[in-house]
């Protein structure tokens, strides 16, 4: 059984290297359950959306006074992740691990070779 992540923000400004990373992900995910199912191996990932977390403790090298045109590029992240979710809202951490729980639960022996978008119904 193998669980992977993947992400529903894989396509809108800004995300060609991740859209390709996330891609990347869910295009393995599927060839690795057909190379697995004969074994009995389930191989399944989610795609969450824009998901609230707590402030990161390390920095990913962005000094902490951004810049106005750091703060518009991000602000505009912000818009649109929120503005193509049909819930106009981040998913939480809670709603996330749920449905990897799923995934990885008897419930869903039946599910093999998926991306279950869990993001609010935004598709990408």
């Amino acid at each position: 059984m193998s669980v992977n992540v993947s992400s529903a923000a894989t396509r809108g400004i800004h995300r060609i290297p991740y859209s390709a990373a996330k891609g990347g992900i869910n295009a393995l995910t599927a060839s690795l359950a057909l190379e697995y199912a004969g074994a009995g191996v389930r191989v399944v990932a989610t795609a969450p959306g824009g998901t609230e977390a707590p402030p990161r403790r390390i920095s990913r090298g962005t000094p902490p006074q951004r810049t106005a045109r750091e703060k518009a590029w991000f602000q505009a992240h912000i818009d649109q992740t929120i503005g193509s979710s049909l819930l106009k809202r981040y998913g939480t951490l809670d709603e996330q691990a749920a449905a990897i729980c799923f995934l990885a639960s008897d419930e869903a022996s039946y599910i093999t070779g998926t991306v279950l978008p869990v993001a609010g119904g935004d598709l990408g």
